[in-house]
């Protein structure tokens, strides 16, 4: 897929809006019974069907055809215990569709989109607390479920699930950064906190940073909560 390809908004807020009001204006109101007739079925499909099960049609909603980056929120389900890295191959179930993808993980910044737009990327999807997840995917409107799936190559086997979560936004600006060392002299450590110095020299390189998760050399973990001077 060519990434200077896909789809971007303008207003996404806006264009989910507009699109949801013109499916509301529909001449065929929710709950009405009516008979819908298919053309050009391939006859595979049609030889297929068993009256036992229901045939579900779905109808897509404006710029819901196009191809877009899904931004969904992941946690990891505490019974698969097995390292989930990013880029692995997983099935990706949101909404009615259902996908194999490649998600790039990173973590779920405080605030929302951050400072920028900036957000740290994880190489493995993290137990215990809520991650982001990446991908190519055709746009959905509304928050969906989600669900990602370890495929089962054994005959017969089930997909094994590995995370649940929500569709998040659609938004192909979300910048994922692997790693940026900062050093800075430690002035005052307290239990919970510590204050460093030179660090940061300007008060833009601070608040580009607050919404991002720093750890230590030693694995400790924390925030910017504010500049000093």
């Amino acid at each position: 897929l060519d990434y200077a390809r896909i789809f971007q908004f303008g207003n996404f807020k806006k264009s989910q809006a507009r699109s949801i009001k013109n499916a509301e204006n529909a001449p065929v109101k929710p709950g009405t019974r009516i008979k819908l007739i298919l053309k050009d079925v391939p006859i595979a499909l049609a030889q297929g069907y068993s009256p036992d099960r229901p045939f579900i049609v779905y109808g897509l909603l404006q710029y819901e055809h196009q191809m877009s980056v899904l931004n969904f929120t992941i946690q990891r389900n505490a019974e698969y215990t097995e390292p989930i890295k990013s880029k692995d191959p997983l099935v990706l179930q949101y909404g009615f569709r259902r996908y194999l993808v490649h998600p790039l993980y990173s973590q779920n910044t405080r605030g929302g989109s951050g400072t920028n737009n900036v957000h740290k990327f994880d190489r493995f999807l993290q137990a215990g607390r809520i991650s982001v997840g990446t991908v190519y995917a055709p746009i959905q409107f509304g928050t969906a479920p989600v669900s990602l799936f370890l495929p089962n190559t054994k005959p017969g086997g089930s997909p094994i699930l590995v995370g649940t979560g929500s569709t998040l936004d659609i938004n192909p600006l979300r910048i994922l950064v692997k790693r940026i060392v900062l050093t800075g002299a430690p002035y005052k450590i307290n239990k919970k906190s510590a204050v460093i110095r030179y660090m940061f020299f300007n008060p833009e390189d601070i608040a580009w940073f607050k919404p991002i998760q720093l750890t230590t050399k030693y694995g400790r973990i924390g925030h910017i909560s504010e500049g000093l001077g």
